[in-house]
């Protein structure tokens, strides 16, 4: 279910780039790497999935980043990658829906 997920992400942000003229060349899954606001672990995809519906986001696989918890099954609730300063602004935004432990870092996440 990560791989679709993913995939779908990656097929949305090429065509948004080549709408605009931007540069589609392929890109790799640790192209995402940047800044994220986390709001949660959950031991399984389908309940990550449902959170990040409910308050924004993406179910993320931490198996497949360089997450120190990484290899541990945990998928997070999160919206990213961005600058720093996107990040705490997603942060604020959990925070103002009653996630109060939300969080930003710095992280990348990998495909196959």
């Amino acid at each position: 279910m990560f791989k679709r997920v993913n995939k779908s992400i990656l097929t949305a942000a090429l065509l948004f780039a080549a709408s605009y003229g931007l540069s589609t060349t392929p890109v790799s899954a640790a192209d995402s790497c940047g800044y994220f606001a986390f709001a949660g672990a959950f031991g399984s995809f389908e309940t990550a999935n449902q959170r990040a519906n409910a308050i924004g986001g993406a179910a993320w696989g931490l198996d497949y980043s360089n997450s120190p918890n990484a290899g541990r099954g945990f998928w997070v609730v999160a919206k990213g990658p961005g600058s720093r300063e996107e990040a705490n602004q997603w942060k604020h935004e959990y925070r103002a829906v009653g996630i109060g432990d939300a969080y930003v870092a710095n992280r990348c996440f990998y495909g196959e």
